[in-house]
């Protein structure tokens, strides 16, 4: 009976001991949290590992190794004991560029210490897998800006080239009374033809097509009637008090850049129809200004051709590339603008909207 009492404090310093081990353990282990999340944030992620594996090896994980793919390239690293085959394995997939097997081993006597060990390998590799993703998704927006750039230039050398055509048409159809009345035509159209051809050829040597800052600001009712002279179409602009008044109503080169590619494509589309070409009335644009914008509403004869239903929708048209309206609309509302149109008796009326320049920058 005397042996009771030393048995109960063997038994609670056993206790004791142990509870302290796994404070202990679990000290150790929020140390090693804290150092993985201090790493340096703006780490290349393939250099994740290597920095990390120090971090790992103090938390009980013996050996490492990883092997995949990282945008096309073979890539490996591996630390601490010799890799086997009875390692487990996790996948990390950050796309279909950017995937990773990790392999590893722990020393870990105890279920305890195993699962502490495994806990800091987890946030090594959630983290790890967030840095990946991080950047894949990085090179996925600047894809997606480069291309949404492109696609914008792509369809203005296609105005461009639609303009050509027409052009060969009418002197290809000309009599030789009509010829002068043409070159005459042609002669006007040549300068604002020259400024484009320099701004697409700029664009194409860019990395990325922006305005040229510290430009001066655009007449918007010159773009107006560039745009209708270009494509070879009669217009009548009215103008409200607001937008004659002097100084006129200006357009930084952004919005001024998206309003022509808008213009450009609608004309461009009008100058193919037999109705608006042909018709006996030139189109009509009543321009104003509300709230610091500009809104030309752009009414047009009667069209040969049906006005599509949801005609914004991209990849719908059967002819051209299907991209057009889309873009347009696209490009005005990226400047702060928009464009809307809608079928009407007499023809169909595009509503285009954009910024005017501020009041400071109204000045040539």
């Amino acid at each position: 009976m005397n042996s009771l009492p030393w048995m109960l404090v063997a038994l609670g310093l056993v206790l004791l001991l142990a509870a302290w081990a796994v404070w202990h353990r679990g000290q150790r282990m929020r140390r090693c949290l804290a150092e993985l999340l201090a790493l340096p944030a703006d780490m290349h992620p393939l250099r994740w590992p290597e920095r990390a594996w120090p971090i790992l090896e103090r938390s009980g994980i013996a050996g490492m190794a990883w092997e995949g793919v990282w945008f096309g390239d073979a890539v490996r690293g591996q630390w601490g004991l010799p890799l086997a085959a009875h390692w487990p394995r996790q996948t990390l997939s950050a796309g279909p560029d950017c995937q990773i097997e990790l392999r590893w081993a722990d020393v870990a006597r105890t279920d305890e210490a195993r699962v502490l060990a495994l806990a800091v390998l987890d946030v090594f590799a959630q983290t790890w897998l967030s840095r990946m993703r991080e950047r894949t998704q990085a090179v996925a927006v600047a894809l997606a800006q480069r291309a949404q750039v492109q696609l914008y230039w792509q369809h203005d050398m296609r105005n461009l080239a639609q303009w050509v055509g027409l052009l060969a048409e009418e002197f290809g159809a000309a009599t030789p009374e009509q010829l002068p009345r043409l070159a005459q035509r042609l002669q006007r159209q040549a300068p604002l033809l020259q400024a484009r051809a320099h701004r697409l050829l700029a664009a194409t040597e860019a990395p990325v097509a922006v305005p040229a800052q510290g430009e001066p600001p655009v007449r918007a009712l010159d773009l107006l009637q560039n745009a209708a002279e270009l494509a070879g179409l009669a217009i009548e602009v009215c103008a409200d008090d607001a937008v004659a008044a002097a100084p006129p109503a200006l357009l930084e080169p952004g919005p001024a850049q998206a309003l022509e590619r808008a213009l450009d494509n609608i004309f461009s589309n009008l100058a193919r129809d037999s109705g608006a070409r042909h018709g006996a009335a030139p189109l009509r644009c009543e321009c104003t200004v509300h709230e610091g914008a500009l809104q030309a509403r752009l009414h047009t004869p009667r069209l040969s051709t049906p006005w599509p239903r949801r005609a914004f929708e991209p990849l719908k048209s059967p002819t051209g590339s299907g991209m057009g309206l889309y873009q347009a609309r696209r490009s005005l509302r990226d400047a702060g603008g928009d464009l809307q149109a809608s079928e009407e008796s007499q023809g169909v009326v595009f509503v285009l909207r954009v910024p005017l320049a501020p009041p400071g920058r109204q000045e040539i």
